[in-house]
């Protein structure tokens, strides 16, 4: 029922979101690099670490859709129950990734850049805040869109 098509999208989305983000900060950050919470490299690692949870929570939300066997109820308890376990990663990394931010634009003397990397932050971060919710969302419209008849419900 749960198709291992959403939550790879979704991660993938706000991967992308987050890298052109993490390249607009580049193209605009000042030509002297000041100490910051992060650095580019550590952001890099840091969400190389998002990344591989990412995937690996997504393989726990297929494997959930494949146990449930079409079970709404069974199939978003469990999806509840990860999406809970990994929302601390996904709050840790929106802040890692606000925190780059941050230094990059108390570092920069260029208003245009500020502005460029204020806006970039301000859309970056509620899109990597969202993706539980838009994971959690998408399962339920999944069973939403099956017949009636082509599922099995807890009764």
């Amino acid at each position: 029922m749960l198709t291992r098509v959403l939550p790879a999208a979704a991660a993938a989305l706000v991967l992308a979101g987050a890298a052109h983000a993490r390249d607009t900060a580049s193209q605009a950050a000042p030509a002297t690099q000041e100490a910051a919470p992060l650095d580019e490299t550590a952001l890099e690692a840091r969400a190389g670490r998002f990344e591989a949870q990412v995937d690996q929570m997504t393989l726990e939300l297929q494997a959930a859709g494949e146990a449930g066997g079409g079970d709404r109820t069974a199939t978003m308890a469990s999806v509840d129950e990860i999406l809970a376990r990994y929302q601390p990663e996904f709050e840790g990394f929106a802040r890692d990734f606000d925190a780059f931010f941050a230094a990059r634009i108390a570092a920069s003397d260029d208003e245009q850049a500020r502005a460029e990397l204020t806006a970039a932050r301000d859309a970056a971060i509620p899109v990597i805040l969202a993706i539980p919710a838009q994971i959690r969302a998408g399962i339920e419209a999944q069973f939403a869109a099956v017949p009636p008849s082509g599922r099995v419900e807890a009764e």
